[in-house]
């Protein structure tokens, strides 16, 4: 556990930034243009203490690496056309994306993702197929519905995920790694800086807040007296057993790791499915928790379409699932898993101007960041403004015009936006 290579390339405007050795000292390359890429490694030992450590470089001409295997120049033998190459010092793949039963590994089926800035092809995905689930079904099968721990069995669990985000609050709260996540989202879910750094923010704080005894408490039970001598009421914060949590690609990181800390928390079982444009972001995160401390064999991590983690549910039968994203795919989950399902859908948000006019400066601000920050891709996004007729009198639209008029892509604070006439809200689902 915590001897992790550099698993991702491809990030150009990273690449200039960062060398990151792998445990043996080889520095990865991006296979078609030599770039540096960027990852978690386990530096030396400092009073018994295993560190992560950065490495700002640049690697000059000293020869290409594959993208996948970091370890020879593209076409070298060392990382077959569509097989994960292996760092020779561990034995870990390069390039994996899934994770069952408490081992990385890889799969038959690769797709290529495109960059979401050029169209060109950024990142290879293994994605699990239809007859590759089998795997994922027995693992969830294996957690009895009592969970991994609960309030009489292995309590001190709750402990160990106390210091589990003790250490990863710390590792957030590093400059160096903040900004690695940070710029990782950038790359694969286009915002504008300040609001990839928030992303990491929140969960940095999400982490601290449940570090030490916080798990436990959170467990917390009540006792209520009885009608009669010797007659008490207790109640318990129970775990479902095995569960799933399948997320969106607008917060790549945030959503995942509180729904996923949550999970683990209370004893639960997971497999986490992120969409898959954007997973490289929690793979990372994974491997930061498992040098932290989470054990490999309690979470389970899958890229697959659609159908195929539709069909690994019906399979595995999770006790809950919780899904973040569209309403069309959430009302097919209550159906297909007979309500057992937690629900976070999408949804057309209305802003509402009444007749009271202040603070014209901050409402144009606010209307501005509402419907265009992160693109519009947030649950909170302003679909539509409804004002009343005394704000016509004001500078708000010209003020939000010239905010809006201030977005670029050169530095991602806009990317496409869709404008709908006055029609389509009657139509919206």
């Amino acid at each position: 556990m915590g001897k992790i290579g550099a698993v991702f390339a491809g990030f150009a405007d990273l690449a200039s930034q960062w060398a990151v050795h792998t445990p043996g000292g080889t520095a990865g390359r991006v296979q078609h243009t030599g770039d540096d890429f960027v990852g978690f490694r386990r530096g030396h030992r400092d009073g018994g203490v295993a560190a992560w450590r950065f490495e700002r470089r640049k690697m000059g001409n000293r020869g290409r690496f594959c993208r996948f295997c970091g370890l020879g120049p593209p076409g070298s033998g060392s990382c077959p056309e569509g097989t994960a190459g292996r760092d020779r010092h561990t034995g870990d793949d390069f390039g994996r994306v899934r994770a069952v039963q408490g081992k990385w590994t890889g799969s038959s089926n690769w797709s290529t993702l495109l960059d979401p800035l050029n169209g060109e092809q950024f990142i290879r995905i293994a994605e699990v197929g239809e007859k590759e689930i089998q795997p994922f079904v027995e693992s969830l099968s294996k957690c009895p519905k009592h969970g991994l721990h609960n309030p009489f069995k292995s309590p001190e669990r709750y402990l160990l995920y106390g210091d589990i985000s003790t250490k990863a609050a710390h590792m957030l709260s590093l400059p160096k790694v903040s900004n690695f996540f940070t710029r990782l989202i950038q790359r694969v879910s286009p915002k504008s800086y300040q609001q990839a750094l928030g992303e990491v923010q929140v969960t940095q704080k999400f982490l601290e807040n449940f570090c030490g005894d916080q798990v436990r408490f959170l467990a917390r039970l009540f006792a209520v007296p009885g009608n009669h001598l010797g007659q008490q009421s207790h109640g318990y914060r129970w775990p479902y057993g095995p569960v799933a949590i399948i997320t969106p690609f607008n917060f790549p990181l945030e959503i995942p790791v509180l729904q996923l800390m949550g999970a683990l928390y209370m004893g639960n079982k997971p497999i986490l499915k992120v969409d898959s444009k954007v997973s490289i972001v929690m793979e990372q995160m994974m491997r930061l928790l498992h040098y932290c401390g989470l054990p490999v064999e309690d979470v389970d991590f899958i890229n697959s379409d659609g159908k195929t983690m539709n069909k690994l549910l019906m399979e595995a039968n999770p006790r809950m699932t919780l899904f973040t994203g569209s309403s069309r795919v959430a009302e097919k989950l209550a159906v297909d898993l007979k309500g057992r399902v937690k629900l976070e859908d999408a949804g057309f948000d209305w802003k509402i101007l009444g007749p009271d006019v202040n603070e014209v400066a901050y409402v144009s601000w606010v209307c501005d960041q509402d419907a265009y920050a992160c693109s519009g891709q947030k649950c909170s996004a302003q679909s539509v403004l409804f004002m009343h007729e005394n704000w016509s009198s004001t500078s708000l639209l010209s003020k939000m015009k010239d905010l809006a008029d201030r977005r670029k892509l050169e530095d991602l604070t806009v990317g496409p936006v869709l404008t709908d006439t006055i029609f389509i809200p009657s139509g919206h689902q």
